[in-house]
């Protein structure tokens, strides 16, 4: 007997919570008594089952739980045919996975025995009881719903498992009286075994100290503890049988397990450490650079602060005349040349000691663990004297020369970089005593740097604040005493009214590089006050405005440009204009000093060479120079009754006039003085005797004065 869909309106039956999206669960009744199936289908009915089919046969009951596919089968364990309920049991749970509860009203054990083989959900007694009957089938959905939920999550953590790409390994805790205990291996998944080598075969059930026989105890001690405390952690490290770094994550899925994570970061790693190398480290040449540098003195400091014997010193050195050498062989022998300066300093310090490049040609040395101060400075002495072997540099020799500051620790120091700098105030201090010289940091180095400073600062505001005037000093003609000209000489008028030499401000405008506002500024106002006087005293009368170029001044290649711009802005005839330049900025660099004055010349401006004797100047180039006066230096006139600066003065004034120069003598303080220069035919002069310099107000009643005087 056979009978399907025997209940059409069981579609329309809903049950809530039953796990089959609310619909009634459909069920198969397997019975060949046909009263007791009946019974059946009515009980079913009023608890809202769902009767799905019907049948007295097993081998019939697998073929409609193939087709139809029920909730649920009610089973009589004793059937007629071939196949029994056993039978029928087992083939339906392996090939259908439908749950199965057996009908009997056979309790012997031999029976149930043979029924429980089939892992059953249950069984009802016959007669049935409808309550009995009831709980036995809800239990049975309710356990096969959880058991395939349970399958299903298995299969998605296995699938899981298997497919990620982390590695991940399951471990056991072993308790140890001593020590963290072991951990045992449960499990593995595939990244693992292609992370290792390792299959899971090989590490399945072995200790990880097995496996892994030299693990950092921190392996240990962290998973151990996740497994006792089952505190979930994160933590990055290196795992050295594997020599790679992992990112680890671990928690504890039962009482006594650790699972854990591994993701792979040692690209990362290497990566971090290649760019913290590099944060740290000067590209060229390997050395610290000077982050590390500053946190390697501040570490000093801290160890001086804890340790009353510590000694330390630092080296700060500068390589002299750098720039030379990049200009005469290149910027890629310049390189190279400091690679080998800092193969040489590495080699003759200590491996606790720290040499590092802080700047262009800039190097630092901190020297530690030092027995005294003197100890630093015999090293410091050594260090000199390797540098001046030569170099080879692209098959070159080349020799070099470093100026070096020291500073000798202990000292009270709360930042790095206050000591770092005062090595190089103290390396400065050597620098203007003379190329390779050596000089151990006084405060009072400290204390002139802060005034130089200051001293910038202030010309900068005073140049915004128009503080600069112009004095000026009448040149006159030792044959007439008439005026023929002045220099324009500045001063600084600060907001007090008071005058600051020249020689207080000059060296720091030239070292700031604020030499080139000023100087232009210098240039504009004189020009300015030349045409206002040729507009109204002067008129026609020939008559000069001297004016001082600096060294930075010369050096700037658009000069002239400069100078046709402040002529033709203030209204200054060119010719009424002597620039006046040293001859040492003329002789360092001939040929490009000779282009410059042409082209001055060429302009209408008259040249004029200050301080002419106290440097070294080629008699070859000076004929050459478009040069219209040289200027005896004051020393020289100062000291003319001594036999050899009357003698260098005579000469320089037959050497003028032999090349067609006039020659003006400046620093005339006395009578005698402008008597013998008179006598030696030198042409012009200046100096208090004649004039001080002064303001252009002074200056115009000094020339209104001599007004009656000759001015040629």
């Amino acid at each position: 007997m056979i009978a399907r869909n025997l209940d059409p309106t069981c579609d329309g039956l809903m049950t809530e919570g039953n796990g089959l999206g609310g619909r009634a669960p459909r069920v198969l009744v397997v019975e060949d008594e046909r009263i007791v199936a009946l019974d059946l289908k009515a009980i079913l009915r009023r608890l809202g089952y769902c009767l799905a089919g019907l049948t007295a046969s097993g081998a019939e009951a697998v073929e409609l739980c193939d087709s139809l596919r029920p909730d649920l089968v009610l089973m009589d364990i004793f059937l007629k045919g071939d196949m029994d309920g056993v039978e029928a049991a087992c083939v339906i749970q392996r090939e259908c996975e439908v749950p199965v509860v057996f009908l009997t009203s056979h309790t012997d054990r031999v029976t149930l025995q043979r029924a429980k083989r089939t892992a059953p959900y249950g069984y009802v007694l016959k007669p049935v009881d409808e309550d009995w009957l009831r709980t036995a089938m809800e239990v049975a959905l309710f356990k096969h719903r959880t058991e395939r939920e349970l399958r299903q999550s298995e299969q998605r953590y296995r699938g899981l498992f298997s497919g990620m790409l982390n590695a991940f390994l399951l471990l056991s805790h072993i308790p140890a009286q001593d020590g963290p205990g072991g951990l045992q291996i449960l499990d593995a998944n595939p990244a693992f075994e292609k992370m290792t080598g390792l299959s899971h075969e090989e590490v399945a059930d072995k200790l990880l100290t097995e496996v892994f026989p030299d693990i950092e105890p921190f392996w240990l001690e962290t998973l151990c503890d996740t497994a006792r405390t089952a505190r979930s952690t994160r933590f990055e490290n290196f795992l050295g049988p594997l020599n790679m770094y992992f990112l680890a994550q671990a928690y504890s899925p039962a009482p006594g397990q650790v699972a854990v994570a591994l993701e792979d970061v040692t690209e990362r790693k290497h990566g971090e450490e290649r760019l913290r190398y590099r944060t740290f480290h000067d590209a060229l040449t390997g050395l610290p650079n000077r982050a590390l540098c500053l946190d390697r003195i501040a570490r000093a400091i801290e160890r001086a602060r804890r340790r009353s014997n510590y000694v330390y010193a630092l080296l700060f050195m500068d390589i002299d005349r750098f720039k030379r050498i990049n200009d005469s062989l290149g910027h890629l022998a310049g390189d190279e040349l400091l690679r080998r300066v800092a193969d040489r300093l590495r080699r003759e310090v200590r491996q606790l000691d720290t040499v590092a490049r802080v700047g262009g040609d800039e190097f630092a040395v901190l020297l530690e663990e030092i027995a005294a101060p003197g100890d630093a400075l015999r090293i410091v002495k050594a260090i000199r004297e390797r540098l001046r072997l030569p170099f080879s540099v692209e098959g070159r020799q080349c020799y070099v020369t470093a100026s070096m500051g020291v500073v000798l620790g202990p000292a009270d120091y709360d930042r790095p970089e206050e000591l770092l700098q005062n090595a190089a105030i103290a390396m400065s201090s050597a620098r203007a005593a003379g190329i390779g010289r050596v000089r151990v940091f006084e405060w009072s180095m400290r204390e002139r740097a802060e005034r130089v400073m200051d001293m910038e600062t202030n010309l900068r505001l005073a140049i915004d604040r128009g503080e600069f005037v112009l004095h000026y000093q009448p040149i006159f003609c030792l044959r007439t005493l008439a005026p023929r000209g002045v220099e324009a000489l500045v001063r600084w008028r600060r907001a007090d009214g008071s005058l600051t030499s020249p020689a207080e401000f000059i060296p720091a405008a030239e070292q700031s590089g604020l030499i080139i506002p000023l100087g232009a500024l210098v240039l504009a106002e004189a020009c300015r006050a030349m045409a206002r006087w040729r507009r109204g005293l002067l008129g026609e009368t020939p008559f000069f405005m001297s004016v001082n170029l600096s060294a930075r001044q010369f050096s700037q290649p658009d000069l002239v440009k400069q100078i046709v711009a402040a002529l033709r802005a203030e209204g200054m005839a060119p010719e009424d204009l002597k620039l006046e330049i040293t001859e040492s900025v003329l002789m360092e660099n001939p040929e490009s000093a000779m282009l410059k004055l042409r082209g001055l010349r060429e302009l209408g401006a008259r040249i004029g060479i200050d301080d002419f004797g106290t440097g070294y100047s080629s008699l070859s180039y000076l004929q050459r120079f478009p040069i219209d006066t040289l200027k005896v230096d004051r020393a020289f006139v100062s000291g003319m009754e001594e036999h050899g600066n009357r003698a260098i003065v005579r000469s320089v004034i037959g050497l003028a006039h032999s090349l067609g120069y006039d020659v003006v003598a400046e620093g005339i303080e006395t009578v005698p003085q402008l008597d013998d220069l008179a006598s030696l035919s030198c042409d012009m002069g200046q100096g208090f005797h004649y004039a001080r310099p002064m303001p252009e107000d002074a200056l115009l009643a000094f020339l209104s004065r001599r007004a009656q005087g000759c001015l040629c």
